[in-house]
């Protein structure tokens, strides 16, 4: 067994067990089996986006690192993926690396956020990408592999090792793969995709620097005054002025919106104004005494700047009056790129 290391180096294993110890030996994995990254597999990958080894897919600005073809498709194999994933990892990559998404920041905050990629289109279908029941568990290979795949680009291409610049305080299993497609298929709004510019026709994967999901059961209530306000409360509880949070609906829930009539412009709108505190209620909260003063602590703070960075979208399985709220790293800036696949 023959398998490029990843810095483009050959190395020669007798077999499996031998190529697994070499690689958790030089820290190159997550903790946990790899696939082991032959030339054949890797070629394959290439192929899959018409890509030269050494053709860069996007430079990050702080660390000065290269996201080069062969490199992201090393990481690809290693997570399990199937060829026909790459043009998600592709562009994932692509949007990751971008300034404003602040990948350095998010990297080493101790607050332990993690890749999340949300996938919107004709994409899901085709390769099967879970948007139901237990779409951010186990059993799914399209998602477990594509997430695994961004976290191990992280890992061994940009550097991001546990206590050495992963300085992570408890982080959570988003850590290993993150990854679930919106169902869009009994959403009466518009998909995430057209929300972010690109046409109704298109496939896109949007990359969030993503803490872990919180879930909000609302047994009973079926009106969205009602079972929205835990929800806004679910915000207030991750703290304030975050620059996004996205909060996912479970089909069930998306049934009463949908007979109330409600825009997903109302719900963040909603969310925006409910998840507010004043400055001292904020400090009690938050035990931060010197973080407001003056005219800031009568005035009331929401929980995110703004309802345009609250994200709304449905998924998950059809039974359930659950919500999952999703907050995000400060500092960095959603994005979205467009999958490109062949026709």
């Amino acid at each position: 067994m023959t398998t490029p290391g990843l810095a483009s180096a050959r190395y020669r294993f007798d077999g499996w067990d031998e190529a697994q110890e070499f690689y958790h030996s030089r820290g190159l994995t997550d903790g946990l089996p790899i696939v082991p990254p032959t030339e054949t597999k890797v070629q394959a990958m290439l192929d899959a986006v018409e890509l030269a080894p050494s053709d860069v897919i996007a430079s990050e600005g702080v660390r000065q690192k290269e996201f080069t073809a062969e490199k992201v498709a090393i990481n690809a194999v290693m997570a399990g993926c199937l060829p026909e994933y790459m043009p998600i990892i592709v562009a994932a990559v692509e949007a990751i690396s971008e300034r404003t998404f602040n990948l350095h920041a998010n990297t080493t905050t101790t607050g332990g956020t993690s890749l999340l990629a949300v996938v919107s289109g004709r994409i899901v279908q085709e390769l099967k990408i879970n948007s139901g029941t237990g779409l951010l568990g186990h059993g799914f290979r399209a998602n477990a592999s594509i997430g695994r795949a961004l976290a191990l680009v992280k890992i061994n291409v940009y550097g991001s090792v546990p206590h050495e610049m992963d300085k992570s305080t408890f982080t959570h299993g988003g850590k290993y793969t993150y990854c679930f497609a919106e169902n869009d298929e009994i959403s009466p709004w518009e998909p995430l995709r057209v929300d972010r510019g690109f046409p109704t026709d298109s496939s896109t994967v949007t990359m969030f620097a993503a803490g872990a999901p919180v879930q909000v059961s609302t047994a009973e209530l079926q009106q969205p005054e009602e079972f929205l306000l835990p929800v806004a409360d679910s915000m207030i509880g991750l703290g304030p002025r975050h620059r996004e949070m996205l909060v996912v609906l479970s089909p069930e829930i998306m049934g009463y919106v949908k007979m109330a009539g409600w825009t997903k412009r109302q719900i963040s709108e909603f969310l925006f104004e409910r998840a507010k505190r004043t400055g001292i209620e904020w400090n009690e909260w938050l035990r931060f005494t010197t973080s407001l003063t003056g005219n800031d602590l009568d005035a009331s703070h929401p929980a995110v700047r703004s309802a345009d960075g609250i994200t709304v979208l449905c998924a998950g399985g059809a039974a359930g009056p659950m919500t999952a709220v999703i907050n995000t790293f400060s500092g960095s800036e959603s994005q979205t790129r467009r999958i490109k696949v062949r026709e």
